[in-house]
């Protein structure tokens, strides 16, 4: 009877880890692959947190700097969109 549960426990785990695993990893890079084939352009895909440590440090200095009133807002509101824009230009992706 034990054999049994840990035998449907362990199946169970296994197939949620592969949905998780799919989820998190093969459908992104898939995605991926389908925007380059487009020929989109952009930063490779990074597991878990991605970019979020560069956009945080990009709006931190953004953000440190005094806006003046005939400024353009854009590199203030959106840094890391800005430079995304300007490194892969108007087709790419983040």
């Amino acid at each position: 009877m034990w054999k049994f549960a840990l035998i449907s426990l362990l199946t169970t785990l296994l197939a949620w880890l592969w949905k998780v695993f799919n989820w998190a990893w093969l459908e992104t890079r898939k995605l991926e692959r389908f925007l380059r084939k487009q020929g989109f352009k952009g930063n490779s895909y990074k597991f878990f947190f991605g970019d979020m440590k560069e956009i945080a440090s990009m709006y931190k200095e953004a953000h440190s700097k005094p806006l003046v009133l005939h400024d353009d807002i854009i590199p203030r509101v959106m840094p890391f969109i800005e430079k995304t824009i300007n490194k892969y230009g108007k087709a790419s992706y983040q």
